[in-house]
């Protein structure tokens, strides 16, 4: 695997179809009428797709793009949580591909979770009281967007590991 989270060997067409579509994917997810925790959770979803089966440029696209065209049709919940699905999704990327392999089973998560972490706690304190979209549900939102998290990187692992033989045959 390259540096830029690319397979080896990989087509550049065939990356370029399929982030393209995971891409477009995230977006629509972004934009349906769906509740804000499916289309959250479907956009984390789709990132790590794109980071499995298309490279860091469409999981980056994926993770901070399709957050901000959800705009067109969220409601004010949504503009409330971009910022925080932006820094998640952001974060959660880099410690995909800076701790690459074992490392990141639990980094790109942990990262991923942080931010959410750390509003939910300061959100419950006097000076920082503001009223999420989350607030009835806030363990269940940060469990479930945890385990996205766990099971995208996991098969990222999985999948780079399964593909690292046919690679290897083929030279």
């Amino acid at each position: 695997m390259t540096r830029n989270g690319n397979r080896e060997g990989a087509s550049t067409p065939h990356m370029l179809v399929v982030g393209t579509f995971l891409f477009l994917l995230a977006v629509v997810l972004a934009v349906a009428p769906l509740p804000l925790l499916v289309r959250s959770l479907g956009i984390v979803l789709a990132t790590y797709a794109a980071f499995t089966f298309a490279g860091l440029p469409f999981a980056f696209a994926a993770a901070l793009l399709a957050p901000v065209a959800g705009l067109l049709t969220g409601g004010e919940a949504w503009l409330v949580m971009l910022p925080l699905m932006l820094v998640s999704g952001l974060l959660a990327l880099l410690g995909l591909d800076y701790a690459w392999r074992v490392g990141a089973l639990v980094v790109s998560p942990l990262l991923y979770a942080l931010p959410q972490l750390i509003v939910w706690v300061l959100s419950q304190r006097a000076l920082f009281a503001v009223a999420l979209p989350w607030s009835p549900s806030a363990p269940i939102w940060l469990g479930l967007h945890a385990l996205a998290a766990v099971v995208g990187t996991a098969v990222a692992l999985w999948w780079r590991r399964s593909s690292a033989p046919a690679r290897r045959r083929r030279r």
